[in-house]
């Protein structure tokens, strides 16, 4: 069920209404059955995984706080992770790893025995992943970290558990929210508040717009030119790339709009996944920005811990901390090469940048700050969008081609199929760029979105409404990180 389709628009009207006029103690037992049902609309099998995750979970954490720290928490604490993790890496890298596997053997009886006649994998699941797993299964295993280390008392009630490990606007892709932060708001009464619904509805009008004017219409270009990189020169290319920098954060962002403003009418606060990252003045600076619910679940959970188990290795366990937590952020996007890649060049260009921070702050003493600002900038859209090749690529092979085509295709013209798709797609990157830019610099000054009067406010609404339905691709399908 997308957030983007009349079902779920007819699905949602119905959650909240329901929502406000039940008793308040049975509104997160409403939301409960309603996330269940909008899991089990994607695939009634699923909820079995789901619910194993949650009992696994649920136990887990009782047990472990039971036991405090006794040498039986410690065991009941790794065998609860490595379950959720077991789970995880069955239904997303089963097919990988094996094939991995076999391509190995067939290597080593070609070179080493001239067999040419490969091993087939026969074991090769045909089974999509359950949704939303990555999300389910890292809020759970956050959960049982925080309850192993103290700072998190165990939930007794299983529903409350499941509501927030199952709550439908945040299960399909995130933000990735934490126990502490979402539990004690089950139990909150739920007022009906304007205020609530208005801010929710405001999130999800501007979540529509950058899905369906700016990523949908954007990747219209972009299809055409990455999955045909063969036929259009280093130019066409080059725009295609940074054309999909703004769809996949238009995309990805506008989702967290949505998921924001879904949770907000409900009464539930969500955690803010993106603080403008376009606008970093550095990659570390980006992932401060971008993505945040993931980023800081890394940075908490994995990045921290092997940085302080390695610190004897001064300033290399940095390093080795950022490639590791890289790899593994950049695998949990997808079992490809690709992804492994993407995240290594992200570890890359951070421990350069770690390296060299004193360097590159002596030097910004020396040049404007606009100047400053614009090159970090620059750097930063530039080197993730080279980065975003291998994200987007279906294999290495495809995305090298890319790089390669980028700096050696110069013949031709650029490709314009259809001119109205650039003017559009252009018109749209600058208007989300023009809001970006105010809300970064000046977001004090006068505004549109939250003007004092109430005629401003709600005619640049339905101006954004209006846009929407001319300008909006409606067939434009998922989210790009419903896949993740």
């Amino acid at each position: 069920m997308i957030f983007t389709s009349l079902t779920f628009a007819l699905f949602f009207f119905i959650v909240a209404a329901f929502n406000y006029l039940l008793p308040v103690k049975y509104r997160w037992t409403w939301l409960l059955a309603a996330s269940i049902f909008f899991y089990m609309f994607s695939g009634p099998a699923f909820i079995l995984v789901a619910l194993l995750i949650i009992l696994l979970t649920y136990y887990g954490g009782i047990e472990i706080e039971k036991y405090g720290g006794k040498k039986v928490a410690n065991q009941l604490y790794i065998v609860t992770i490595v379950a959720n993790a077991a789970l995880l890496i069955f239904f997303k890298y089963t097919n990988f790893f094996t094939s991995v596997a076999f391509d190995s053997i067939n290597f080593m009886r070609q070179k080493l025995f001239s067999i040419s006649n490969p091993w087939h994998n026969s074991l090769i699941v045909n089974i999509a992943a359950p949704l939303g797993i990555s999300y389910i299964t890292f809020q759970a295993m956050g959960y049982l970290i925080e309850i192993k280390r103290g700072n998190h008392s165990a939930e007794k009630k299983f529903g409350y558990l499941a509501t927030f490990l199952l709550f439908f606007p945040k299960i399909i892709a995130g933000p990735v929210e934490r126990a502490h932060r979402f539990l004690p708001q089950i139990t909150e009464v739920k007022k009906f508040h304007y205020n609530n619904i208005s801010t929710g509805l405001k999130l999800i009008v501007f979540g529509l717009f950058k899905k369906l004017v700016v990523a949908d219409r954007l990747s219209i270009y972009v299809s055409a030119v990455l999955d045909n990189a063969d036929h259009h020169n280093g130019i066409t290319l080059i725009i295609g790339v940074v054309f999909y920098v703004f769809q996949i954060y238009a995309d990805f962002s506008g989702y967290t709009d949505m998921a924001l403003g879904l949770g907000k009418i409900l009464g539930y606060d969500l955690i803010q996944n993106f603080n403008r990252p376009l606008f970093a003045k550095s990659v570390t600076e980006f992932w401060r920005k971008w993505h945040i619910s993931l980023s800081t679940w890394f940075a908490d959970y994995f990045y921290n811990p092997i940085a302080i188990a390695k610190r004897d290795w001064g300033n290399w366990s940095v390093v080795y901390a950022f490639f590791l937590t890289f790899i593994v952020l950049g695998f949990w996007h997808g079992a490809n090469w690709t992804f492994i890649v993407f995240g290594a060049l992200q570890g890359l260009v951070l421990t350069a940048e770690f390296f060299t921070r004193k360097q590159r702050k002596n030097i910004r003493k020396k040049i404007p700050v606009f100047l400053n600002n614009l090159a970090g900038i620059l750097f930063t859209i530039g080197y993730f969008a080279f980065s975003l090749i291998f994200f987007r690529a279906s294999s290495v092979k495809e995305a090298l081609t890319i790089v390669k085509r980028i700096f050696t295709a110069t013949g031709g013209s650029i490709y314009i199929e259809n001119p109205s798709i650039i003017l559009f797609s252009i018109a749209a990157i600058g208007f989300f760029w023009m809001v970006e830019f105010k809300n970064e610099y000046f977001n004090e000054l006068f505004t549109l979105s939250n003007n004092k009067h109430w005629l401003v406010r709600n005619c640049y609404y339905c101006m954004l409404l209006v846009v929407i339905l001319i300008a909006g691709v409606f067939d434009g399908g998922e989210f790009i990180y419903f896949q993740f």
